[in-house]
């Protein structure tokens, strides 16, 4: 005998209700069945509403026209494509069920309220006229099918809607039905789930009972196990049991096998499994469960069993992460506590007589606080009975007043493999730590099989996310919030673009969130399609702000953001604290915010390390050269800086190459600007502003307090220059100065040397202007667009460490920023 329970959405069109009963078919080949079906899909979500609806005094005509109306279409399907299926007889046979519904849900609304008695005949109508359709289909295939009423069968006590059963009672119902039982016997068994007989006493005729939440499931077990099935399948929407919920965690990992014990953990704690009464009859007689997808029956599923299991895919300590929310902390402390014999049985007396369920349970080793966790709902009783209980120790101080943390989260990681396992608690704990999740109370069982932590319950989702990734190694996401998307920002997007898939391949999962420019903005939390991202943002029709980014951010809490400025602004990186707390990182190549005061560049990185997140900048001195990264190993190695000597411009790097070359000076800076190695202004390159800052980067870097008005300029032009007016103005006068550089560049070739332009740091102080520089030094051969960065270190000497090469360009300024966005992430390509 073989048990199969389909759901809901198995139940859900005749589509779906044609492919279960071939699945039936095929079980039914080799093996006798006993089948549970549910209601079909929605309409014991619509007989709760009608309910609801009734109470309040409304009519429940256009419920019962709704759910009839469903029934009907399913029977006109199946009609047109099943031959023999009479769906007129199969509607008469339902119709009764209708009737009856009128007449209970018109007495609710009569009488203002829903008795437990009306309220399960109502409840379990789903599954009673979901019935007589699956038996219609089955017949018209030719099948020997039996049809069992569960109410019938079933019997239990204890609560009318979450009956308990007696196994007993229903084993000896059930009797004749078991294999051998009889010489003639229907190859399938056909039950409606969730309904059942209930009795209040033993010797009382049988009412129809409900088998409370997960009830259909919890037939089917106990089903399985008074007929000694030799294993029960389960079967619903999904291939199996996932690591966590995929609903939240997109790339969670189906799980091939998983111990009883494993599985009543998760479900516990809110997980999608096998309720832990439904598990219970069947580890009891030791029949295996299996969970398995109606719409893809091809799918191997997973089973939960006794174990150990020979599985080809170990998951590792933990099988899984589940998360339960809408719960409350309650904790009950006071000096008055410790050594006191009994709190704890008051507590927990206080709590059932009360008839409510502790979900978790946690002590300071201090005997000072007793906290435990109960459903949101009930915790506003569970605070007036613990208030009542303790009213003369409170009053007398002994006792603090109750405390209630309301809106919480239990996350909870489970698993065999975590028995004798060191680390795991450790790993844990680091992986809410890295989203800065607070912990508001941990607890542990003795089996050392899971592990439970009380968060705030906005951060349950994210908690999942995370701690998944730190367990199962799956892909490592980065949500890009891209501000700037001109020259490099625009670059970078292409770029993405392009590494997406191959990034994927090496589990890093790249999407752009958002794309915010001058034009317009675009922001999506699954990612943008960046296959025409420059039309799509300049028919946007969204403005660009800032504060509304923040606030999505903070409101779906992505994993991995990161805010990548690849703007000019002056104004952006002064919300850059914003961004950070936001619990952001920020990659830039935008210097402002490092050079601004040194009070503001303190005020970054601490922001950064409060929030766990990371303030790159790489691109702010060398483009896409090592610069930054090179120099804080160095200096956290135990390393410092002795002397630097730099050319830190691409385009100053070109001009006073050409003078080496015999060019004028006005020629080459004209050459440059129709080149584009200048900004559309030169004399923003040639006053050296951009590489002071770029120095001033390097000397916070190596630890130097100074201020941008501390750096000597000196001006590459003589003092009786003007070098004010419009940009053509001023390039008609430049060719004045012509004969100034000539004059410098004969006096040096005297020399041997060559005349560059960078900056230099030396004796704790840093200026910017002209070098002249002979063969021995690393700047001499530097030109033609090239920047070359000398460090003379503690350890670099009297060879000192340079780093040189293209130093501008779209392309390679875009890339050195895609390389700070990685930086946020593990990356050990596969091979």
């Amino acid at each position: 005998m073989l048990t199969l329970k389909f759901g809901g959405t198995s139940m859900g069109s005749a589509r779906r209700m044609l492919d279960s009963v071939e699945i039936m078919l095929g079980r039914a080949k080799t093996d006798r069945i006993s089948v549970i079906v549910s209601a079909v899909a929605g309409v014991s979500n619509a007989l709760q509403a009608a309910i609801d609806v009734c109470v309040s005094g409304s009519l429940p005509a256009n419920f019962i026209d709704g759910i009839r109306k469903t029934h009907e279409e399913i029977c006109a399907q199946l009609h047109a494509s099943v031959e023999g299926f009479d769906a007129a007889s199969t509607m008469a046979k339902i119709e009764p069920n209708f009737i009856e519904l009128e007449k209970l849900l018109s007495g609710v609304a009569t009488f203002g309220e829903c008795p437990e008695s009306i309220y399960c005949r109502i409840m379990g109508m789903g599954e009673l006229c979901c019935v007589p359709i699956i038996n219609a289909i089955l017949i018209a295939k030719k099948q020997n099918v039996l049809v069992l009423d569960s109410r019938k069968f079933i019997f239990t006590t204890g609560s009318q809607i979450e009956s308990d059963p007696d196994y007993t009672r229903t084993s000896e119902a059930l009797g004749p039905y078991r294999d051998g039982a009889e010489c003639s016997q229907a190859q399938i068994l056909l039950f409606p789930g969730f309904v059942c007989g209930w009795s209040a006493h033993a010797d009382d005729e049988p009412k129809m009972g409900l088998l409370g939440r997960n009830g259909s499931d919890f037939s089917a077990a106990i089903i399985g196990a008074c007929l000694a099935s030799k294993k029960v399948e389960f079967w619903t929407d999904v291939d199996g049991i996932y690591t966590a919920d995929p609903r939240v965690v997109s790339d969670a990992i189906l799980v091939d096998d998983m111990t009883y014990e494993e599985a009543m953990e998760l479900s516990f704690f809110g997980s999608k499994v096998l309720h832990p009464k439904t598990l219970a009859p069947l580890v009891a007689r030791g029949i295996e469960a299996w969970s398995l997808n109606s719409h893809n029956p091809k799918a191997r599923g997973t089973r939960i069993g006794r174990g150990p299991f020979e599985s080809e895919k170990k998951v590792g300590p933990v099988c899984g992460i589940s998360c339960l929310k809408k719960t409350a902390l309650v904790s009950v402390s006071g000096g008055g506590m410790k050594g006191k014999t009994g709190i704890a049985s008051r507590i927990f007396a206080a709590v059932s007589r009360a008839g409510i369920s502790m979900l978790l349970i946690t002590q300071s080793s201090s005997e000072y606080t007793i906290s435990f966790c109960v459903r949101q709902s009930q915790s506003v009783e569970v605070k007036d009975v613990l208030e009542s209980e303790f009213a003369f120790e409170i009053r007398d101080g002994l006792i603090n007043p109750i405390s209630v943390i309301e809106n919480c989260a239990i996350v909870s990681i489970v698993g065999d493999g975590m028995k004798q396992n060191r680390g795991v608690a450790g790993k844990f704990f680091n992986a809410l730590s890295s989203r800065s999740i607070n912990i508001l109370a941990i607890a542990q069982g003795s089996s050392e099989r899971s592990i439970s932590t009380v968060i705030a319950g906005e951060y349950g989702d994210i908690a999942v996310k995370t701690t998944h990734r730190f367990f199962f190694n799956t892909t490592q996401p980065i949500e890009v919030f891209a501000f700037g998307a001109g020259t490099i920002g625009g670059a970078l997007l292409d770029q993405i673009y392009k590494q997406q898939k191959i990034l994927k391949e090496q589990n890093i999962d790249i999407k752009v969130c958002c794309i915010a420019t001058m034009r317009g903005m675009l922001l999506d939390g699954n990612g943008l399609d960046l296959s025409d991202w420059r039309n799509a943002v300049s028919v946007s029709g969204k403005k660009t702000n800032l504060d509304e980014v923040l606030k999505f951010v903070k409101e779906n809490k992505p994993l991995n953001p990161i805010f990548v400025d690849c703007t000019a602004s002056y104004d952006l990186p002064e919300r850059y604290l914003d961004v950070l707390n936001a619990g952001m990182n920020v990659a830039t190549p935008n210097k402002r915010a490092n050079s601004m005061s040194m009070q503001y560049y303190r005020e970054l990185r601490e922001t950064a390390n409060k929030n766990h997140v990371r303030f790159l900048y790489e691109t702010n001195v060398g483009a896409g050269l090592p610069i930054i990264d090179t120099l804080q190993n160095l200096f956290k190695s135990g390393d410092s800086l002795v002397g630097f000597n730099g050319i830190m411009s691409g385009s100053l790097s070109y001009i006073f190459g050409k003078l080496d070359e015999g060019k004028k000076f006005s020629e080459a800076v004209k050459q440059a600007k129709e080149m584009r190695f200048t900004e559309p202004d030169p004399r923003d390159d040639l006053k050296g502003t951009d590489v002071a800052r770029k120095a001033l980067i390097i000397a916070r870097e190596a630890g130097m307090e100074i201020e941008l008005s501390d750096i000597k300029m000196n001006s590459i032009f003589p003092e009786n220059f003007n070098i004010e007016g419009t940009v053509d103005e001023f390039m008609a006068r430049l060719p004045e100065v012509d004969s100034y550089f000539a004059e410098k560049m004969a006096l040096l070739k005297k020399q041997n040397k060559v005349l560059r332009m960078g900056a230099s740091i030396k004796n704790g102080k840093v200026s910017v202007g002209m070098l002249g520089v002979g063969p021995e030094n690393p700047l001499f051969a530097v030109k033609g667009g090239e920047n070359a960065f000398v460090f003379e270190t503690a350890r670099y000497t009297p060879i000192p460490l340079t780093i040189r090469g293209y130093g501008a360009g779209a392309d390679v300024t875009a890339a050195g920023v895609f390389g700070d966005v990685l930086r946020t992430v593990s990356f050990n390509p596969e091979v």
